[in-house]
This record gives structure tokens, sequence and C-alpha cells, in this order.
């Protein structure tokens, strides 16, 4: 573990390219899908091992870097080390790179929400708050790990998480609009690392099948292969011709955040760590996927009125409204599998993962037993 450096050796500059570059290039070419999948997972940062900062030590970074100091809240997540920092009035939040994690990749985050600051103000995307130096990221350099870690404060945004309301039909197409105005004011936007690899990015979908070997019961086993088959049929022959560009990635109810009295419904949007370029559908997929199932007597209803908001501001061809159907029961199905598969990493904390993947699975089957929607879509 690293420990607080000296002031000269903490650097702003943007990364460099570095040696991630190959590490996907293996990925590519790996012979199997299970290596395939190993290669990403790692180059997702699911597979390092996480290791803690003491936070005295981000206390005196944040003091020394941004002229910060208050009282740190640790903030349990996957990978980040994240805190919420109070610093008299003002509220922050605090993100520090695992020494795993490519700093390429943290930078392709930070550029992005750059980009949606200086091109779209109006987005209300949360806001990096600059260093001491001026810069929007500090590097740190470790004494054991492939990367410098790099700290990131944010503001605090506040408001009500979507996934703890329960919105109306036009709530949910403001849902679907403010997604829609996000991945436009995004489609100009270009980074070195765009192109990264990503467990969760729906584009590699069709390669996942070796995780069905995380699944022990029959029937879940036989519903995700129908989900690989119809993919494989529908969205795969589709892939070269999908309409493509840098999307946020995760824009599901726990990264977007709400105020019922405002018109706009959407009052913030956070957490830009699965940023990546895919086809824009697989972006509409994640929201799409965590309403699927929410009403078991209408499966596809909630999902599709986010789909209805999304269209009038942003209009998709009928061949990728076919693919979107797929796409979005494959992005629950990935995340049932993706959590089976971390169950079977993390042994300790098998039956707290397993006992999360239950309700995709129900949601899942009840999607899959109802009628699939028709383009066009009719409510």
């Amino acid at each position: 573990m690293s420990t607080t450096p000296e002031p000269a050796t903490i650097h702003t500059a943007p990364p460099h390219a570095s040696g991630s570059a190959g590490r996907v290039q293996a990925a590519w070419n790996a012979s199997s899908d299970s290596a395939f999948i190993d290669a990403v997972a790692s180059e997702s940062g699911l597979l390092a091992e996480q290791s803690q900062l003491p936070d005295s030590t981000v206390l005196e970074l944040l003091e020394e870097s941004y002229g910060l100091k208050g009282k740190l809240v640790r903030i349990p997540t996957e990978k980040d080390e994240t805190f919420r920092l109070g610093h008299g009035e003002e509220t922050y939040l605090v993100k520090i790179s695992t020494p795993d994690e490519d700093p390429m990749i943290v930078h392709l985050q930070t550029a992005c929400m750059k980009h949606l600051e200086q091109a779209a103000p109006e987005i209300p995307a949360q806001r990096l708050v600059r260093s001491l130096g001026g810069k929007p990221e500090v590097h740190i350099p470790v004494l054991q790990g492939p990367h410098d870690r790099v700290l990131r404060v944010m503001r605090f945004m506040p408001g009500i998480l979507l996934a703890n309301e329960v919105p109306s039909a036009a709530q949910l197409q403001l849902v679907g609009s403010s997604l829609a105005r996000l991945a436009r004011a995004l489609q100009d936007f270009e980074h070195p690392r765009a192109d990264r690899l990503l467990l969760w990015d729906l584009k590699h979908f069709h390669r996942m099948r070796p995780l069905l070997d995380h699944v022990d019961e029959k029937e879940k086993r036989d519903l995700a292969e129908d989900i690989f088959d119809q993919f494989d049929e529908k969205v795969v022959p589709l892939l070269s011709t999908l309409t493509t560009q840098v999307v946020h990635g995760d824009f599901s109810p726990f990264n977007v955040l709400i105020d019922p009295d405002s018109p706009d419904y959407v009052s913030g949007i956070i957490d830009f760590g699965d940023v990546v370029r895919t086809p824009v559908i697989f972006d509409l997929s994640v929201t799409m996927a965590n309403l699927l199932g929410a009403d078991p007597s209408r499966p596809w209803k909630l999902a599709l009125h986010v789909v209805d908001g999304y269209r009038s501001i942003r209009p998709l061809p009928d061949q990728e409204l076919e693919a979107l159907i797929v796409s979005a029961q494959a992005r629950l199905l990935l995340r049932a599998l993706i959590t089976q598969w971390r169950a079977s990493q993390l042994p300790q904390r098998s039956d707290y993962l397993l006992s999360h993947s239950k309700p995709d699975w129900d949601r899942l089957a009840s999607t899959v037993a109802a009628p699939a929607p028709i383009v066009p879509f009719t409510f």
C-alpha cells in the first residue's frame, strides 16, 4: 500500500498511453471465449484486489491538493475507493482509482465529464472540482501495482435516486428523453481509450456464454441459452451497422437523481465509470433492463415508456428497435450472470451476491414468458 507522497511527487498532467493497449489487443486475440472473459474482466478492474488508503492519508491528499478538509465518510463501491467529504456547508464526492486501473481509463471518464460541462452545461451531469493547480485529476504514485492511482473530487449532487421512487409513465418518458439528450451531447466526443474493453458492454455479450458454467439450475440455463441464441440471431449480424458512439454506459435508476417538482424530472446524472464507445441501443438497454419485469403483469410496459421518451428526442430505425428488444433482455441476463460469476470468485460473499441475483432471474423469467413488443411499439 502506498503512503502519502511528497508534494513534488504528485502530478496532474494527463496520463500517457500505457501497456493496457497490449492487454486489450491480447483480449481480442484470446483463443477462447473463457480467456476473453478473463481478459475483459481484468481490463474492467473486476479481478483486482481492493487496497485501501488510510482515511488520514486521503484527508492529507485532499488538503494538500484541493485545500479541502472536513469529515470523510467511506462509501462501499465495486472498484474505486469512494468517500463523501463534508467541508463546511459544502459536500463533495471523492474517488480514488485502484492501482490496477489504467489512468487512461479514468482520464476517459474525466474527459467525458469535462466535455459535457463545456459542450452541454444544461445537462445535469456531475461536475468535477479542480485542484489547487487547476487540474481535474491528481495522480498518486504507488509503491506496488502497475499504475498510479488517480484522485478526483466532484460536487455531491443532491436529489432522490430514481431507484427509490415509483415513477409515472410521463416521468419515465422524461427519463428516456434525458438519456437521449445525454447521448446527443456525447455524439461528437472522442478519446483514445473510448474503445476500452468493458465486461458490461453488450457488444461482447455473444462471447459470454462460458458464464453459464456458474449457473446450476437447468431452468435458468435454458432461459439464458434462449436469450443467447436470440442475440446471436437478431443482434450479432447487425453489430457492424448499428449507430455507435461514446455513451454513459450505466444510466440505471441508481445513477439517476430526480426531482418530482422539476419539469425535467431528472435532476442529476452520476457515475461515468462505464463510459465506452458502443452501439447506442445498448445504452438504452441498460435503463430498460432495470425496469423489465418490475410489473409482472405487464413486464415490458415500464421499459417501453422510457423508449417512448428517448425516441421523442432521438428516433431509432425500426431495425434497431427490434434489436433493442433482445438486447434489453440480454443486459438483464448479463447482470445476473456476472453476479453468479462473482459469487464463484468471492465465496465469502457468495450468499449475499446470489441473493441479489434472484430478483433479476425472476424478472427475466416473467419478461421472457410475456409476448415481446412488436415494432412500432404500442401501449
